[in-house]
């Protein structure tokens, strides 16, 4: 298991070390290393190594852009050599591709050195970040940890400057974490009115004029970024893609800046459902100057989707009795829970339970069952096997993708990359394309989907040996029933329907490429997929797609490979060679991922539903009892809720009961060192219990030899007792001794009471008499204490109901402070653009006023020179007259 590692130079503590530098100015310690500004002094020397800006490198090439760095084939004890016990700070993560370059990269970052590592498919990765994390923090499952993760998707933007690239950067407190692809702006699609429609919040309310006024750019690009660091502030930076040369030999530092920013608020895109609006792009202020240039629309905004996770994960052992449940009882924790849940819950709790039992070994399982409930479910009805939006549908997706990953980019993703690249057209309809073109597109087409089949009924090494189990069971149960025809449309429908078909459809959604395909390129996939999709179906097209008959001929030629290809996967028997999941499954973290969806999913549920989920509810509760007070606790009802049942003796048990000593809980001593102080009360025994004699009293025992005679009465004795048979045993027992308090059965009176004996009747009274009092007493404590705690109780909940009416008016009031900031911000950029036209418009009148005062001055040396001329005219003609008057 070979890797390429990069050993990145200075020191940084970031990936990225370039972050935004506030407008200040200020330049942080450590920012101004690394390699992206070992390029920086390079290309742009010194003058530019002290720009405070973020260093745009989109344009550069890949080496170019990320530093010189050393690909290098090392062993694996390299990685393994890292001393990371050391350092407790030391960080793992893995890098998103965007930013190398390179797919399958991870970052070990410590409090001196910095390295990225690249690994050959994203189960190698996450297997080598496991290792090492558990070499950093050995006991890292039986501890308390948080789990930080964004979904993001960046769709599109309007209202920027036409005839122009962008793209945008992920930052998270100011490092950088992904990059969009460079996309350009074209003219307003159809699907951004759309979009803005299902756009919602109230930046979207206040941005939703569709793309009137700016044209539209489409990135539809999804970031999954996990294992993040604590999270104040996420931004995204908007840039606009410059020429290369342009930006090596420009000595404008504007190219090094953004043209824009979105900040997103962390409270409004936490939870569990994704948040979707349009964002207002908040335009640039270079440092030192006291307006943002105008470099995009009034009304220029991003359309984000976004998604932020905080999650904490118990130790391993909180998950104990969970674990054991889920790995016993999914059959039937899936039946109770599948007719209650809807699409977005069924998806999301199948990829739970395929995470959570691939770790604990059980996925297969798992599969095999739903797939033959599946066939159970529909019988002969096998057009809809793996069509319809059920559990065992999104398992399979689920699975297909965890352990597949490595053979759909071995099998595809050549395939793909061409495309990208710039493939020939294979447009076929007669309405979208000349007549002229129609022939060689259609050739263009067969050569594609021949490419494809190839690729795929070749069958790579790197198929899954799980999918082959899977399948071949599958093929079995279906035999076993007589419906082999259906066994083999399981494997096509799982494999193609749901994995082969849809990633050549959209395969920046599955790991083969990050940016969405161009319209020609989305036209060929499009075209391939229904093609390829036919031919595992072995259909052939209809009147429907007239202009797809074609490719009927092609579809035929290959129905033979393909029903080998088939024939392969689902032998038990092969011989091929298949991978097997290499991968790793972080357990704690997917058990809580599973408890906290389950938690959300069934806490909303009736009353009724969830006391039939038992005893479910009650397990997921005890596991959030160790979470935060605030946890959510799904509402179990007193007949499943309350702990199991313990002994409670009856109140007046001591009464009747030889057994009171035992039963009795004598209360502890609050003070236990002065106990030692107090002296012993003399302890009055009662009637049942004779006195002991004294040690001076006491007789001495003489011991007695074997072959001495028995006495037959001592002196104290009462008269002999008679052993009679058992028959005449009633009547022969002597009568009972006289209880002093109580009368005969006749009615007689009691025997005569001595003086002495009165006396101690007396004193069992009194303490019979005080032992009542204290039982009242006890009595009425425990009714206060009940009371008490009903009070307790009553309040606790209207404190609870207050809290979450105070929370909700906090939460309202910070949308509305989060609309305010956002109109001041509008109102603000909107004051600056008018100040500055104030001031154009100021200095335009002051030229003006200066014109029309040097217009005045003209005018009157005009008006001077003209009175001049007369006067000449004047003059000449009196001198004309005069010497005509003398001739």
């Amino acid at each position: 298991m070979g890797f390429r590692r990069w050993i990145v130079c200075g020191g940084a503590l970031e990936l990225n070390p370039d972050p935004v530098v506030p407008q200040s100015g200020t330049k942080i310690k450590g920012q101004d290393g690394g390699v992206k500004n070992l390029i920086k002094r390079r290309l742009q020397g010194d003058d530019k190594r002290k720009s405070s800006t973020q260093l745009n490198t989109a344009g550069l090439s890949v080496a170019a852009r990320y530093g010189s760095r050393e690909s290098l084939s090392i062993p694996v004890s390299a990685a393994k050599s890292l001393d990371l016990s050391a350092d407790q700070t030391t960080i793992i993560r893995p890098v998103h591709s965007s930013i190398l370059g390179e797919k399958y990269c991870f970052q070990v970052i410590n409090s001196e050195n910095n390295h990225c590592f690249g690994c050959s498919s994203a189960a190698e990765r996450d297997r080598w970040i496991e290792d090492l994390r558990r070499a950093a923090h050995p006991n890292k499952d039986n501890c308390e940890r948080t789990e930080n993760s964004l979904s993001l998707w960046v769709n599109e933007a309007k209202d920027l400057p036409p005839k122009k690239r962008y793209y945008c950067e992920v930052h998270l407190d100011g490092t950088l974490f992904a990059r969009t692809s460079t996309r350009a702006v074209g003219k307003s699609a159809p699907r951004s009115s759309q979009a803005v429609e299902g756009g919602s919040g109230a930046a979207g309310a206040g941005h939703g004029g569709g793309a009137a006024g700016g044209c539209q750019l489409f990135w539809g690009e999804f970031f999954e970024l996990e294992n993040l660091p604590p999270v104040t502030q996420i931004t995204l930076h908007l840039f606009r893609d410059e020429d290369s040369k342009k930006k090596r030999h420009s000595k404008d530092d504007s190219i090094l800046h953004p043209i824009g920013s979105v900040a997103l608020a962390l409270a409004d895109i936490k939870g569990r459902a994704y948040q979707e609006k349009w964002y207002p792009i908040v335009p640039y202020k270079p440092p030192g100057t006291s307006a943002a240039k105008d470099q995009v629309g009034p009304q220029a905004s991003i359309r984000i989707k976004a998604r932020f996770k905080n999650l904490k994960i118990l130790p391993i052992e909180r998950y104990k009795e969970f674990a054991e449940y889920v790995t016993l009882d999914y059959v039937g924790m899936c039946s109770s829970l599948e007719p209650l849940l809807n699409v977005r819950e069924k998806e999301e709790l199948a990829g739970a339970l395929v995470h959570v039992l691939q770790s604990i070994g059980k996925a297969k399982e798992f599969l095999i069952d739903l797939g033959s409930a599946e066939v159970q479910r529909l019988g002969e009805n096998e057009a809809l096997i793996f069509r319809e939006n059920t559990l065992a549908t999104k398992a399979i997706d689920e699975y297909m993708k965890l352990v597949g990953q490595k053979y759909l980019i071995d099998t595809l993703g050549d395939f793909i990359s061409r495309l990208y690249n710039g493939g020939d057209s294979c447009e076929v309809d007669s309405l979208k394309c000349s007549a002229s073109d129609l022939p060689i597109n259609q050739r263009h087409l067969k050569e594609t989907c021949g490419d494809v089949v190839k690729r795929i009924t070749d069958m790579h090494d790197s198929f899954p040996a799980e999918l082959n189990e899977i399948f071949s069971s599958w093929v079995s149960n279906c035999e076993e029933r007589g419906l082999t025809d259906i066994g083999h449309r399981l494997i096509s429908a799982s494999l193609f329907l749901r994995f082969l078909c849809p990633a050549i459809l959209s395969p920046s959604l599955f790991g083969l490429t990050q940016a969405y395909p161009e319209t020609n390129t989305l036209r060929t996939l499009t075209l391939t997929a229904k093609v390829i999709q036919n031919l595992a179906n072995f259909t052939l097209f209809g009147e429907k797609e007239e202009y797809m008959f074609f490719m009927n001929e092609f579809l035929e030629q290959h129905w033979e490979p393909m029903r080998g290809f088939l024939q392969k996967v689902s032998d038990p028997d092969s011989e091929l060679a298949m991978a097997r999941f290499d991968g790793y499954v972080d357990l704690p973290l997917r058990l809580a991922v599973l408890h906290n969806l389950l938690v959300n999913i069934i806490s909303v549920m009736k009353q009724d539903q969830i006391d039939n989920l038992q005893p479910l509810p009650s397990i997921l509760n005890q596991i959030t009892e160790f979470l935060d007070h605030d946890a959510q606790m799904i509402p179990v009802s007193s007949s499943h809720g309350t702990p199991k049942p313990v002994y409670l003796p009856p109140r007046d048990l001591p009464k009747y009961s030889p057994l009171q000593n035992s039963m009795q809980q004598l209360p502890i001593d609050s003070k236990p060192n002065q106990g030692k102080d107090r002296q012993r009360k003399q302890v009055q025994r009662a009637f049942s219990v004779p006195n002991r004699p004294s040690r001076q009293q006491r007789q001495l025992i003489k011991r007695q030899a074997s072959n001495e005679e028995l006495p037959t009465q001592c002196p104290d004795q009462s008269p002999n007792l008679e052993i009679t048979s058992p028959s005449n045993s009633t009547n022969s027992k002597s009568k009972a001794a006289k209880v002093l308090w109580i009368k005969d059965k006749d009615g007689n009176e009691p025997h005569q009471i001595t003086g002495q004996e009165q006396e101690d009747t007396s004193t069992l009274d009194r303490h019979a008499q005080e032992l009542a009092e204290l039982r009242l007493g006890v009595e009425q404590v425990t009714e206060r204490e009940l009371e008490m705690a009903k009070r307790l109780e009553d309040f606790i909940v209207m404190t609870q109901d207050q809290n979450t009416q105070l929370q909700t008016e906090v939460q309202e009031l910070r949308n509305l402070l989060a609309i305010r900031e956002e109109q001041l911000a509008s109102a603000t950029f909107r004051l600056g653009v008018i100040e500055e036209e104030r001031e154009e418009d100021e200095r335009k009148l002051n030229v003006a006023v200066a014109a029309v005062e040097r217009m005045n001055v003209l005018e009157e040396q005009f008006a001077g020179l003209l009175k001049d001329v007369h006067q000449l005219y004047a003059v000449n003609a009196d001198g004309i007259r005069q010497t005509y008057i003398n001739t």
